[in-house]
């Protein structure tokens, strides 16, 4: 593939705490890479997964996706061909993760770094294919976004996404690298009715777990050594009940919970 996701950004102010709950309820590894005042970084050994700290002026939420391509300068030839209106930046060297910084059409944020540049201390250099063999993976970033068929065109021209070969009742497009979907959900303000408006931008995560029934008998253990990672059971009231079915209407997946800061997930074993 010309262009894979490789890493999800989480912004939080308890980011350690929240690393222990994805550590803990999906396998996932400490990268190794780790800031005393800055981030934590873990991985299911494909997409790295990076808990930033909430700083002053942003908000605590999934913040961006990061991917990696074979020719950065051909990703900015696509886009000034069709897509003038997204843009890629180089970052400064102080930037871990990735030598560029980019929009989409709709300015929803993604990382980008080259798979050959070796002049960046980053996570990808510890993945490896071991990644593809684990049973709980990150496989879903999704978007809201207000001009949902024009960005999904730019993630299929500019990334060669393709649409995901599956017959789902899911809103939205929904397109693949080969391993992780990338879902491209519609905004617009009715969406919301009988609940508060959500903004557009990055809505949720997904993972794929090995089997849903472990997996919750696992969730169920973990709970009950820790009750600080417990994640949050969705419905339950008016407008709880939906927030859930907003969820459900667009998730590709047969269990969705939110981890304990309130981000949706949307988990799939891939059974039928």
């Amino acid at each position: 593939m010309f262009a894979q996701i490789r890493h999800v950004a989480i912004t939080s102010p308890n980011y350690p705490l929240l690393g222990k709950f994805y550590e803990a309820m999906f396998g996932m590894n400490s990268s190794g890479k780790t800031s005393p005042v800055g981030y934590v970084a873990y991985s299911d050994g494909y997409v790295g997964l990076n808990l930033n700290p909430k700083r002053d002026g942003y908000i605590g939420a999934l913040d961006h996706f990061g991917i990696v391509v074979d020719d950065a300068a051909e990703v900015l030839r696509r886009m000034q061909a069709k897509h003038r209106d997204a843009n890629i930046v180089e970052r400064p060297s102080t930037k871990p993760f990735a030598a560029f910084s980019g929009h989409d059409p709709d300015g929803n944020i993604f990382d980008l770094a080259q798979r050959d540049n070796d002049r960046r201390l980053d996570i990808y250099a510890q993945q490896t294919e071991e990644g593809w063999r684990h049973d709980r993976y990150l496989n879903k970033f999704a978007i809201r976004t207000p001009h949902a068929e024009r960005v999904a065109e730019f993630y299929q021209d500019v990334f060669e996404f393709k649409p995901l070969n599956r017959n789902t009742p899911a809103i939205g497009y929904h397109l693949t690298d080969g391993r992780v979907t990338l879902s491209i959900l519609p905004w617009s303000i009715d969406l919301f009715a009988g609940m508060a408006v959500k903004r557009p931008g990055p809505d949720h995560i997904g993972f794929k777990v090995e089997d849903l029934g472990g997996f919750k008998h696992h969730m169920t253990q973990m709970i009950g050594a820790n009750s600080f990672l417990r994640p949050i059971e969705l419905g339950g009231g008016p407008e709880a009940d939906v927030r859930l079915r907003l969820l459900q209407s667009v998730s590709l997946g047969k269990l969705q919970i939110a981890d304990p800061e309130g981000l949706w997930l949307d988990i799939d074993d891939g059974k039928n």
